[in-house]
């Protein structure tokens, strides 16, 4: 037999590695009863049309495909089946993931040989050996047509699987230069309502070290540069982050990892840690309104928070924080403040999400009580809550967009803030403006994706300090700008642009900490700009004038 497990990633990037896929693939292999058959993954993402998958699928003489359903993907694969039906019904199904796992009713079981809720790894293996065998599917975490009653796979030792990357069935997508997702333990002990988490046992469980440090090697020796780790809260064990942290240091100093974490957990030793490799952080803030994280489990110290923070940023770690629009208690002013905040603590991204009602997490039990309206359908996004209004939600989402485009994707951290103090205006209320001139250019048939984000800056904000009647610091402002474009542009392109500056950038890195009004007044901008390179200088980098 050839069984193909299929992945549906949301695109083509450094979290499109299908590991969930691989892991199940593994353990398939592993499987003495199954050695006689064919296994491979197979990765789409959702630019691919699910019905030329369907096309794909049944060109590959394939006998029986594994799908890994999760929030993201669900109608990409409802389209998928549908379609493979049609045109292959001689290829059987069976499907695993999340969204299974915590939406099973809104599955249509027949089109299934069996269904798994859990870790794939356990329940994947038994139930596909029944079926080949001829015998009745069933066991914990093994749903059929024959057997339809929901249940839970049990927890896996971690310590009894095979590795996906050891034993070579990563190999495919490994890719010298390439990305990776990479796991060394699985669980998270807190109970955040919004989290697929909230009703897990609340453990965490580790992967060997012998395991981790073996594969560890393998990564490196297969060139690959960036890898995202996929723990939930890496810095949950102190000792343990601290040796992982140690041994990244010393076997992988040239590769890029990016962590999620707790800031509370945070310390002198974990950010000396996180400070002795190439990585980024992402925080999970959601909220900085307790009345708001109160109804999800968490909780929220203003003081605390921005110690831990101040702590990455003195040993210039990046990190990027988390927002949630429509947690039960917010509204629209509330979430402006906690945007407001987020931003001046200059994260280098802000990832904003507005509220899912994830089947099986607690908030999505408790939607009746916060009387909530939600999409029923994935991806469960919330409609409004009697806090935050339909149109207040629409608004969030306005400001949401101007804050991806204009601070993330525009990479914006040292300059929003100078921005908004020139104009007197609050992050919030910039990235509203700037979702309007979008909104404007598309309305006048531009597209967005294709115009350079940093030209869009420059001319939005031209028009807005004309707007405003702060001209006068044009000069001061927009060299403060693109000398920070420009460090982006270099660190990216690894080549220097041409600079055309009004002050001298030694100068203008006084604007990291001083008004721009007390600036003007101090220091005389050339007559005629001038233009500057950059270059290495050290562990950093320096300014040159071109003459």
């Amino acid at each position: 037999m050839k069984i193909s497990i299929i992945s549906v990633a949301i695109e083509p990037d450094n979290l499109s590695f299908p590991l969930g896929a691989l892991c199940v693939e593994t353990a398939l292999r592993s499987e003495q009863r199954l050695k006689d058959n064919e296994f491979n993954t197979v990765l789409f993402t959702l630019e691919d049309a699910p019905k030329d998958a369907a096309m794909i699928t049944k060109e590959s003489a394939v006998d029986i495909i594994g799908l890994s359903i999760y929030l993201w993907n669900r109608d990409w694969y409802d389209v998928y089946i549908e379609e493979l039906s049609k045109i292959a019904p001689e290829i059987k199904i069976f499907a695993g993931g999340t969204e299974i796992s915590a939406n099973y009713k809104s599955f249509d079981i027949s089109k299934f040989i069996f269904m798994t809720a859990g870790e794939g790894e356990a329940t994947t293996p038994i139930a596909l050996t029944q079926y080949l065998n001829g015998e009745e599917i069933k066991g914990a975490g093994i749903m059929s047509e024959a057997n339809p009653s929901f249940s839970y796979a049990s927890v896996l030792d971690l310590r009894s699987l095979d590795s996906p990357i050891l034993t070579g069935v990563c190999d495919p997508f490994l890719e010298e230069g390439g990305s990776m997702l990479w796991e060394m333990t699985r669980g998270c002990p807190f109970h955040c309502g919004f989290c697929f988490e909230s009703k897990g046992l609340r453990s965490v469980r580790d992967y060997p070290y012998e395991r981790i440090n073996k594969e560890l090697d393998y990564i490196v020796n297969k060139g690959v540069t960036d890898i995202f780790i996929l723990d939930p809260t890496f810095n949950i064990d102190k000792a343990r982050t601290m040796k992982m942290l140690k041994l990244i240091k010393r076997k992988a100093p040239h590769i890029h990892f990016s962590f999620e974490l707790r800031a509370e957990l945070l310390d002198k030793d974990l950010a000396d840690g996180f400070g002795s490799i190439f990585c980024s952080l992402q925080i999970g803030l959601q909220s900085i309104h307790q009345d708001v994280l109160h109804t999800v489990g968490r909780d929220f110290n203003l003081k605390l928070f921005k110690e831990k923070i101040t702590l990455l940023e003195k040993r210039g770690i990046v990190y990027g924080l988390d927002l949630i629009i429509g947690l039960p208690n917010d509204n629209l002013e509330k979430f402006k403040k906690s945007l407001d905040f987020t931003i001046g603590c200059k994260p280098s991204n802000v990832d904003i999400f507005a509220l899912s009602m994830l089947p099986g997490t607690k908030i999505a039990e408790d939607a009746e009580k916060w009387e909530y309206t939600y999409d029923h359908k994935s991806p469960y996004v919330i409609v409004e809550t009697p806090t935050f209004s339909k149109e207040d939600v629409a608004k969030a989402l306005e400001i949401k967009n101007g804050c991806d485009e204009f601070y993330t994707k525009g990479q914006a951290s040292m300059y929003t803030g100078l921005i908004c103090d020139t104009l007197g205006i609050k992050p919030s209320v910039l990235f509203k403006h700037f979702n309007d001139y979008l909104v404007f250019l598309q309305s006048k048939g531009h597209d967005i994706d294709e115009l350079d984000i940093f030209e869009l800056q420059d001319t939005f904000l031209k028009q807005l300090m004309k707007q405003f009647n702060k001209e006068e610091y044009n000069d001061a402002l927009f060299s403060y700008i693109e000398m920070h474009q420009g460090i982006t542009y270099f660190f990216e392109e690894g080549t220097s642009p041409v600079l055309s500056l009004y002050y001298n950038p030694n100068e203008l890195a006084i604007l990291d900490n001083q008004k721009i009004e007390r600036f003007v007044a101090k220091h005389e901008p050339f007559t005629q700009p001038k233009e500057y390179g950059i270059i290495e200088y050290g562990d950093g980098i320096d300014f040159i004038e071109l003459k």
